[in-house]
């Protein structure tokens, strides 16, 4: 299972990412019969989920199968090999390979916690000890890698890098995860969107709301996963960028394109004015201005940070997001990340949720 951006999950897989107790998301492998809880088996891959109305989603269970009740949004996973009562042992045991070109606090940290919880041994390779393409090959590291560990995910300076080293895990049957490229970043996004239903959701397991995301900034990696994401659950997203720092034609095409595969009414728009953009955004994005290892100034930003004044043109109920690392006084203010509007620290906790769910998500694939 090779996950380079969202769109490499059905729709199916990404509703049971949001919620592994809701029914009807049953595991469909070919000729697999696991010792799966129906109410928690993760769903395969493909698209035979995406046809469907995600709204139309209400929660269940397994009355022979109990979990113990968790905060929302707290880690579900209560020891190595013991969560959401699935049946694999896929990694018990088992090591994964955590390669980081760029730094990472949250990312590693969760990749960390979420191989512990499926029962594995994370081994990471930081900075440039590896010599990506410089003391040997992406291919001939991803050998190597495939031959050592069960899973491999990979925070790299260029997606063409992930996918180069990807093809090789595929031909080993190993799935590899982007943590991170200058095109993706589909954890992050996963989190986002449990975080979001947290906070618009009465109780977990309702039907998806309907709502409307503001990204604010730079159309980057993480407005592009987070774009896809919501139009697989059927969110309208409006980008707010200045010029030269929005979407292009290529990515619109993409959007459109994604957005009649998963079937989904969603609406993606395109703005140079942030205060039109948040007017009816329920939820209010933003990340740093200038991406992770790309040269370039913040000129022609102003206006586009989320402060107390554009606060006043968002409704009551709306409320603010950040990726993290945050530059305070620029891309968002002091006062509004600490503030009761804000919920980054929540947004940050479900970096380990997504990938602890992620993780058993892919034990269970063929």
């Amino acid at each position: 299972m090779i996950i380079d951006d969202i769109d490499a999950l059905s729709v199916e897989q990404i509703l049971w990412l949001l919620d592994p107790s809701v029914e009807g998301t049953q595991s469909r492998s070919k000729g697999r019969q696991g010792p799966l809880s129906p109410a928690v088996s993760p769903p395969t891959n493909g698209m035979e989920g995406a046809q469907g109305d995600p709204s139309t989603v209400v929660a269940g269970g397994d009355p022979h199968h109990e979990v113990a009740e968790q905060p929302r949004g707290q880690s579900s996973l209560v020891g190595p090999g013991e969560s959401l009562g699935l049946g694999s042992d896929r990694f018990v045991g088992a090591t994964m390979a955590g390669v980081f070109e760029h730094p990472s606090l949250r990312t590693r940290s969760a990749f960390a916690g979420a191989a512990y919880a499926v029962g594995a041994l994370p081994v990471f390779f930081v900075g440039d000890e590896i010599g990506i393409d410089s003391r040997e090959s992406a291919e001939d590291v991803a050998h190597l890698l495939c031959e050592h560990h069960q899973l491999i995910g990979a925070r790299l300076r260029h997606h063409r890098t992930f996918a180069r080293m990807a093809e090789v895990a595929r031909a080993y049957e190993r799935p590899m995860v982007n943590l991170l490229t200058d095109w993706a970043h589909p954890t992050q996004a996963l989190a986002d969107v449990i975080t979001i239903l947290e906070h618009t959701r009465a109780q977990p397991g309702d039907p998806l709301p309907s709502l409307r995301i503001a990204y604010l900034g730079d159309a980057n990696n993480v407005a592009r996963s987070l774009t896809k994401a919501a139009i697989a659950l059927g969110w309208d997203i409006t980008i707010a960028a200045p010029n030269g720092h929005q979407f292009g034609i290529e990515d619109v095409a993409a959007f459109e394109t994604y957005r009649e595969l998963c079937g989904s009414k969603a609406r993606v728009e395109l703005t140079d004015d942030p205060s039109a953009a948040v007017r009816e955004a329920r939820v209010l994005y933003t990340d740093t201005w200038v991406s992770m290892g790309a040269s370039g100034t913040t000129e022609g930003f102003e206006g586009f940070g989320i402060d107390e004044e554009l606060l006043l043109s968002a409704p009551e109920d709306a409320f603010v997001m950040h990726c993290l690392p945050a530059h305070r006084g620029m891309e968002i203010a002091a006062s509004v990340i600490d503030s009761e509007r804000s919920v980054v620290w929540a947004q940050a906790r479900n970096r380990l949720v997504a990938m602890e769910r992620l993780f058993w998500l892919i034990s269970e694939e063929d």
